[in-house]
């Protein structure tokens, strides 16, 4: 069942700092900016290096990295910088010793704070092939598009958008992607420590890992996984969903080194990790065939969508003089339907000046019916060649996005 993509809508109210581009902000071009094609290109990119195997290839994670950090400075983070470090020991995999190579680029804030949200991912990846315990590791072929290529995707599209868009936000925002997760989560381990050490003000770690296997029919649904000093963060994100995307939240509380934020966790960094539902039936997962064309980046697409939401709110819209785009839920009593149920007209009522741009029609499953302009003679909705059911009512207006449901008799 093919979903429809929502788009993501909120209102910047600038801060006076800002620059005069940002007061400009045009939303429609931020919504469209939120690019599957372009998600689908970075994991192509980074497949196509054929192994990301960080302790049987030594100085090609270094490339990786470049690349990672090139598209970083492209979109406009001037110190985008590789960040080694050195490690040595024994790991299923058996002996290393070497430079591994973490990604970090910084957007400075317009506020002048010390107070940083990091988004990040792994870009290392590990197959096998055979079943566990015989099987063998596939040193040559471990493309990983889904795990992680589709992280540091998603990471680097919030760049694209940010910087197209010439956002700036109120704090500062840093662009990680970490290596060497898969023998130990050593890049994040190691990140995060020297961050701790220097006493740095993390407001949240924003991690995505596996974030594009969604089977076409089954419902589209995403794991958010909460640690116990981040409940907030795990509800940010849930509304997210909610909100802004087709994507149905799991908020499931973890404890373990799963992934990249755990150690963020660990030195009492507020964290989330986001992932897909159903991949523990992603067969492709840890195997050479972890490749692009396994996966659905109109799903992955929504959860960039999610991201984008949750980093606007804690980073582009953290300050008094802006609204919060997930706590300012009075707006959906600013337009009214009726009658409910309806037969072969909805009359829409709204308040408060509320200024409408445009309305889409969904079905149930969140399949678009229609898309209207805000031309409506006397704010009815006609409803006559629709078919008896449930309906959503998607406003698109100068405070937000507003969604309402109808029945169909």
């Amino acid at each position: 069942m093919k979903k429809i993509v929502l788009f993501l809508s909120f209102t910047l109210f600038i801060f006076s700092v800002c620059n005069a581009q940002t007061s400009d902000f045009d939303l429609y071009k931020a919504l469209d900016c939120i690019n599957k094609d372009s998600l689908m290109r970075t994991v192509q990119d980074l497949e196509n290096f054929e192994t990301r195997l960080c302790t049987r290839t030594i100085g090609q994670n270094k490339q990786v990295a470049e690349y990672i950090m090139n598209r970083l400075k492209k979109y406009g983070i001037a110190d985008a910088r590789i960040d080694s470090f050195y490690v040595s020991g024994y790991t299923w995999s058996g002996y290393y010793a070497q430079n591994m190579y973490n990604v970090l680029g910084s957007l400075k804030g317009s506020g002048n704070t010390d107070s940083t949200v990091i988004i990040g991912a792994h870009l290392d990846a590990i197959s096998f092939i055979g079943d566990y315990p015989d099987w063998i590791l596939t040193p040559d072929a471990s493309p990983g598009a889904d795990d992680n290529a589709t992280g540091c995707a998603i990471m680097i599209e919030m760049v694209r958008v940010i910087h197209e868009n010439h956002l700036t936000p109120y704090h500062n925002i840093d662009f990680m992607a970490y290596d060497a997760e898969e023998v130990g989560l050593m890049g994040s381990k190691y990140d995060a420590k020297k961050r701790r050490n220097a006493n740095e003000n993390i407001i949240v770690m924003l991690n995505n890992d596996m974030v594009a296997y969604q089977p076409s029919h089954l419902p589209w649904q995403v794991n958010l996984f909460k640690y116990a000093n981040a409940p907030e963060v795990a509800e940010k994100a849930r509304q997210a969903c909610l909100d802004y995307t087709s994507v149905t939240p799991f908020v499931i509380s973890i404890n373990n080194e799963a992934s990249d934020s755990y150690p963020y966790f660990q030195e009492n960094y507020q964290a989330i990790f986001t992932q897909e539902h159903y991949a523990p039936q992603n067969t492709h997962f840890h195997h050479p065939d972890d490749i692009s064309e396994n996966y659905n980046f109109d799903y992955c697409q929504q959860i960039a969508i999610m991201n984008f939401v949750v980093l606007a709110d804690y980073a582009i819209m953290d300050s008094a003089s802006f609204v919060s785009i997930l706590s300012n839920k009075k707006i959906e009593n600013y337009i009214d339907l009726y009658p409910i149920p309806a037969n072969n007209f909805i009359s829409v009522q709204s308040y408060n000046n509320i200024k409408i741009d445009r309305i889409t029609i969904l079905d149930f499953s969140g399949r678009m019916i229609e898309s209207l302009s805000n031309n409506m003679q006397q704010n009815i909705i006609r409803l006559d060649n629709y078919k008896s059911g449930i309906y959503f009512m998607v406003f698109y207006t100068d405070k937000g996005m507003i969604s309402k449901k109808i029945i169909k008799l």
